[in-house]
């Protein structure tokens, strides 16, 4: 593409292409040409001759950076620009590749500051300004994947105040953003605080405002520091420095900001818990290893070829003591993704369990155990995998049955103790024999998954008010809430704990650890306009009764699209309740809606399919397709172990309009089961296709496409799930 000469420099200065690099424009051309192809190597190959010919220039060393970014030639590309930055220090673009190369390197709080000071320098005029959207673009994914949400967040109001990029792009980084796992406590996005009109220091802090309020963060904050030793008690201080931070990857001291706001005098209990919340998580955020945490350890047993006396070893009969013992439980695996990494399968693999299963009493999983085969180089081995706490009964019952002791533990990974309580798994009692009558009980499932929940949260209740926890700097709850920083601490554990779930049984459990702390329940709130009045962690306690019908929509839409699950699931129930009385107003999209999302989180299958019943209703009302209504009630058939009713719903998908998002929802429902879809295509060549091989046949194609998320109705399809892996976007990739 030809090059306008009097177009702002490529390499960020402020000057047109004809009075800083005219002698260059036909080799900018060229390069131009070359990346347009996607030649990169050639291009970067250019670039590097551009460099040796015509050493210090913006346009060359800019180009060459960023192909070298692309090239993912990382480490030539931070000499590169360092090359740059000596040269023009003040260069927008020079210090926005910096910021780049910072966050390569895992320095978010560099790559804040030099973006910064790049997005400073940016003037109207300037031929950088794509370069700086595309390079902020990058950071807010970088930053989103480190856990620097302020950052990210930060960044994204600048390009939506800017108008910088497309309103596409900028709302899938939003939905990334969040997809990248936003703690409930830094999901209300605080604002900067004016101070007070006649304050002493009123006009250093205005200063400070105005280059906040331009984007000058650095500026801002270093203002906003040097009011701490004469307004020491200022609210709005405080808070201005702990926004600041945030966007500015300084977690550690956001958190400090945090933490005085929440003990000044005269705030208010839930603002006081609030800004302690906030601060917990930057403080994770600081230092995610803090102590005490679990650890993910593992343990390794060589298993010799023979016994003392000399006997062999048979690894089929070890196998089978463990089969036959009550705390152990084989499991499936897939032995390609061993094979895909270069890595030898196991021969099998084992949870271990504290104890055999019975009626009265779930089994707690303790750990995973995988036996390998002899190599050519090394004995047959096993492996012990598991938490620390679990480590020492899962290991005396694995040493009880094989014929070796376990080595040393090694932890691989930690966790924190409040996230090892909460994932404990249960194995449900599962009779041996069962009678007719037992065999036609749909809602075995039920029962089974009630029996695990209530362990989980039984044990929890039971466990983590006696445990020191990392968030309360070593102490158990019922230790720190003798003081009033250590009583926030807790409080805003358990509100956010509370305001994110959907199951009665979990918040049940909150409650009883808020009671045995002896911590006084959460009291109703009254707001006419609670989404505009209220912070969402206080979302969960208004009294719904009174709202109107639009304040409820809001309120519905706002808390399902903010994960703030405990308000949703009460504006939910709110909505239908008034969708039975006609005076009300509530439409039939209102009642699809909500119960859209209560069957997603509906804790039983007889009230999820209660659920579809009614959505049913809506659908002909509506003149709706119920073809999806099918496949999510199909789901539930295959997990209840309804034959009849999968048999049935079958039979209405094949009957049904064959798109390919219904396709591709049977697909992914039949591997949820583990259902190989291609051995039911085969069975049209065995002869005599029944209904579910017709489907198999049809749904085998989506099978590759289908998503491992689950569909509720009224929602959009799934979409395709991909390898999962996080991946860094560069300029010019």
């Amino acid at each position: 593409m030809a090059i306008d000469p009097y177009a702002a420099c490529p390499g960020g200065k402020d000057k047109k292409i004809k009075f800083c690099c005219s002698d260059l424009v036909a080799e900018l051309e060229q390069l131009d040409k070359l990346i347009e192809g996607e030649q990169i190597s050639a291009a970067l190959e250019k670039a590097n001759r551009l460099d040796a010919t015509h050493p210090g220039r913006a346009c060359v060393l800019a180009a060459k950076t960023k192909l070298q970014l692309s090239a993912r030639k990382f480490d030539e590309a931070e000499a590169t620009n360092k090359a740059f930055l000596a040269a023009f220090p003040e260069n927008s673009l020079a210090l926005a590749q910096s910021a780049i190369c910072s966050a390569l390197s895992g320095n978010l709080p560099e790559a804040a500051a030099a973006f910064d000071a790049a997005r400073e320098g940016l003037t109207a005029e300037s031929g950088s300004k794509e370069e700086l959207t595309r390079i902020a673009f990058t950071l807010m994914q970088a930053a989103a994947q480190a856990g620097q949400v302020g950052m990210a967040q930060g960044l994204l109001e600048w390009a939506d105040e800017r108008g910088l990029g497309s309103e596409e792009d900028r709302q899938a980084l939003a939905s990334m953003i969040g997809s990248a796992g936003v703690p409930a406590a830094l999901r209300a996005r605080p604002s900067l605080k004016p101070t007070v009109a006649d304050s002493p220091w009123r006009f250093e802090f205005q200063t400070a405002m105005t280059h906040a309020m331009e984007w000058r963060l650095t500026k801002a904050l270093k203002t906003f520091r040097t009011l701490k030793g004469v307004a020491g008690e200022c609210e709005e201080l405080f808070t201005n420095i702990a926004i600041l931070c945030e966007k500015l990857a300084l977690p550690f001291e956001a958190a400090e900001a945090w933490a005085k706001v929440a003990g000044l005098p005269g705030q208010s209990d839930d603002d006081a818990i609030e800004a302690t919340g906030r601060g917990l998580v930057l403080e994770q955020e600081a230092n995610p290893e803090r102590s005490p945490t679990i650890p993910l350890s593992q343990a390794m047993m060589a298993i010799p070829a023979a016994d003392a006396e000399g006997k062999p070893i048979d690894l089929d009969l070890v196998e089978d003591g463990l089969r036959h013992d009550g705390r152990f439980e084989s499991v499936p695996f897939d032995r390609s993704n061993w094979v895909s990494r270069n890595a030898v399968p196991p021969r099998s693999v084992w949870r271990v369990y504290d104890a055999a299963v019975t009626e009265q009493r779930p089994a707690l999983l303790l750990a995973s155990l995988l036996i390998f085969g002899k190599q050519t180089d090394r004995d047959a081995q096993a492996v012990l995998q598991g938490f620390g706490p679990d480590m020492a009964t899962a290991r005396e019952a694995v040493e009880s049955l094989l014929p070796g002791t376990l080595g040393e533990e090694t932890a691989t990974s930690v966790v924190t103790p409040t996230n090892w309580l909460l994932s404990a798994q249960y194995r449900p009692f599962t009779p041996s024999s069962i009678t007719a009558e037992q065999a036609q009980d749909a809602t075995a499932f039920d029962k089974a998954m009630a029996q695990q929940q209530a362990a989980v949260w039984n044990r929890f209740v039971a466990e983590w008010p006696g445990t020191p926890l990392p968030e309360l700097l070593g102490k158990t709850p019922r230790e720190a809430v003798g003081d009033a920083d250590g009583r926030r601490r807790v409080e805003a554990m358990i509100r956010e704990g509370a305001v994110t779930t959907s199951q009665q049984v979990a918040s049940d459990a909150w409650a009883k650890v808020r009671e045995d702390l002896g911590l006084a329940a959460e009291s109703p709130l009254e707001s006419a306009t609670p989404v505009e009045e209220l912070p969402p962690m206080r979302w969960h306690r208004v009294t719904l009764s009174t709202l109107s019908l639009e304040q409820l929509r809001l309120l519905l839409e706002m808390a399902m699209a903010s994960g703030f699950e405990c308000a949703a699931m009460r504006a939910a129930e709110e909505m239908l309740s008034r969708a039975e009385k006609p005076e009300s107003g509530a439409e039939p999209t209102d009642e699809w809606r909500a119960l859209s999302f209560l069957e997603e989180r509906s804790e039983t299958t007889q009230q999820k399919l209660d659920i579809l019943a009614r959505l049913r209703k809506i659908a002909a009302k509506l003149g709706a397709s119920e073809a999806m209504l099918d496949v999510a009630e199909l789901r539930l058939a295959l997990q209840r172990g309804d034959q009849a009713r999968m048999q049935r719903m079958l039979d209405r998908i094949r009957r049904g309009p064959q798109d390919q998002r219904v396709l591709q929802a049977v697909a992914s429902v039949f591997a949820e089961a583990g259902i190989d879809l291609s051995a039911m295509a085969a069975a049209q060549a065995a002869g005599g296709m029944s209904s579910t091989a017709a489907m198999g046949e049809r749904a085998a194609p989506a099978a590759q496409q289908a998503s491992s998320g689950l569909w509720t109705p009224g929602g959009d399809a799934a979409s395709s799930g991909g390898d999962g892996e996080k991946k860094l976007w560069t300029p010019g990739s």
